[in-house]
């Protein structure tokens, strides 16, 4: 991800984006996007608005600080491991995948925010978001490929699975309004046991190709 800045101090980028990335999120999650200024953020974070332009050239590039750090966030709270310390045999997953839902509740507002504001800004925060995106689900996607060749999943297309895996526990957060009467234990307990099942079944679905 490029996002430039006229300091050379990466130590200091550092420090000083993620007092951005605090400010602003709050912000953004209050507010919304088009209605924070610049200014706002500037006070919030502690930061002129002439040192706040040493870290980031706009607006957008805030959004993609932000939308990074969410998906960190969301990543390393999973587990406090990075993933090639996952281990993929279906107990462990299913631990995984219900870390993953009770991260989806607590991080509604910022995934509402997100999901929205990622298809609404320039083309180039778009594609930068997107990017984040499939590198969370092409690591995923190893996953499940070392899982299939342990012998405990059954894999058709693990790219596509493991999209529709991330789909299925985003669900707290898409689809809040119809889910709100519903406890979130039920709603885990449903989504995470229809993903298992469908990674362990004996019958992958018909094939179609098949003659009867």
């Amino acid at each position: 991800m490029d996002i430039q800045s006229t300091i050379k101090n990466k130590d200091l980028i550092l420090k000083r984006r993620r007092q951005l990335v605090k400010a602003a999120s709050k912000l953004f999650f209050e507010k919304g996007f088009d209605r924070t200024t610049m200014r706002e953020i500037s006070q919030a974070s502690g930061l002129t608005m002439g040192s706040l332009y040493d870290y980031v050239r706009s607006k957008d590039d805030i959004l993609v600080l932000v939308y990074k750090e969410v998906v960190d966030r969301f990543r390393l709270g999973l587990s406090g491991k990075e993933e090639k310390d996952w281990t993929a045999d279906p107990q462990n997953l299913e631990v995984l995948l219900r870390r993953i839902m009770k991260q989806m509740y607590e991080m509604t507002k910022a995934v509402q925010l997100l999901y929205r504001e990622s298809w609404t800004k320039r083309k180039d925060v778009h594609l930068q978001m997107r990017e984040i995106d499939r590198e969370l689900v092409a690591r995923f996607t190893k996953l499940l490929l070392k899982g299939q060749k342990m012998g405990c999943f059954k894999l058709k297309n693990a790219p596509i699975t493991a999209e529709l895996i991330f789909l299925s526990v985003a669900l707290p957060a898409l689809r809040e309004w119809s889910l709100s009467t519903i406890k979130p234990e039920s709603v885990i307990d449903t989504v995470v046991g229809f993903i298992m099942r469908g990674l362990t079944a004996e019958n992958q679905g018909p094939d179609f190709n098949s003659k009867t």
